[in-house]
């Protein structure tokens, strides 16, 4: 079937094709997280609607444009909000589990919305909802230890969905974009060059106060000012996640060390443990300097600190920690 513009509509109407259905029951391929708690009463029935497209690379000769497997947006707008409660309600019992299921149907969401070129206001309503799960994932991933956590391919999927969502939101109505994704998207381009111009780029979708205030943040991370770049990160509204900002924080608190280390060249220089912590926004300083061999005290010797050695996975990783929780 096809759109009054041309477009192809998937005619599937549930979350996994009924072809697929069959085949996976078969085959008994059904993922432990699609299984129905134990006593449901109807669980084969249960089952079928709890059933997930799973991603599959389109194989040479095949017709990948199937329209009774591809899901219209309708559906994969329901999807994607299902594939959420899911992460929501297992995450912290099963989180490696959870995140790799996730994950995989997540990206055929995103395949189904590309091969019926689904229009900018489906794609930005989409990609909004599952955008601030690869944040969030993103984050927990780089601060612990996650087995299944791969940060190559995590990072080209937020690409693709961010890169995706900007270019649809800039061809849609002001109203329709979420003020919580474009200041995401924003801090998680702070490390690039080009952060600043794509800011004034979106200028006219945002409010002038926050406007403003991203800005600042940009400039005082460009700067080196992180003083002032913590305290501007914590003025950003409640429903701003500032975990987009996480690569950003990881290299400015190295930076930041760098400077302290300079400024202070005496063997003599001590500086108060809770002063460090306040300027580097890290309430467990004492976590953040066992990564440099620096001992524990409520005098900091900044001559210890060591930002030159190569630095552990577990450095990396306490680099990375924000004031957050989920």
């Amino acid at each position: 079937m096809r759109s009054a513009g041309g477009r192809i509509v998937g005619r599937c109407c549930t979350m996994c094709p009924k072809s697929e259905v069959q085949f996976r029951l078969a085959n008994n391929m059904v993922h432990a997280l699609e299984k129905p708690e134990e006593g449901t009463s109807d669980e084969s029935a249960d089952l079928r609607r709890r059933m997930v497209k799973e991603y599959s690379r389109p194989a040479a000769g095949s017709d990948h444009l199937r329209l009774d497997a591809i899901r219209p947006p309708k559906v994969l707008l329901a999807t994607v909000r299902h594939l959420l409660d899911v992460y929501r309600s297992k995450r912290n019992a099963r989180f490696n589990a959870v995140y790799s299921f996730v994950c995989d149907r997540l990206r055929a969401v995103r395949q189904d919305m590309i091969l019926q070129e689904a229009s900018s206001a489906d794609a930005v309503q989409i990609l909004e909802e599952m955008i601030p799960f690869y944040l969030e994932t993103g984050y927990i991933c780089r601060t612990t230890k996650c087995d299944v956590y791969d940060w190559k391919l995590h990072s080209t999927q937020l690409e693709e969905c961010l890169s995706r969502w900007v270019d649809a939101a800039l061809l849609v109505s002001a109203d329709l974009v979420s003020r919580r994704v474009l200041c995401a998207y924003i801090l998680h381009l702070m490390p690039s060059q080009t952060a600043l111009l794509q800011l004034y780029g979106l200028r006219g979708l945002l409010e002038e106060e926050l406007f403003h205030l991203l800005r600042d943040i940009l400039i005082s991370f460009r700067s080196g000012n992180y003083v002032r770049f913590f305290r501007s990160l914590s003025q950003l509204p409640d429903d701003c996640p500032t975990v987009a900002a996480v690569e950003a924080v990881q290299a400015i608190r190295l930076r930041a060390l760098s400077t302290i280390r300079s400024a202070y060249k005496s063997s003599d220089a001590m500086l108060p443990r809770a002063l460090l912590a306040a300027w580097l926004s890290y309430d467990d300083i004492s976590e953040l300097l066992s990564c440099f061999a620096v001992p524990s005290a409520d005098l900091v010797p900044v001559s210890f600190i060591n930002v030159h050695s190569v630095l552990s996975d577990d450095s990396i990783r306490v680099l990375a920690k924000m004031r957050i929780s989920f």
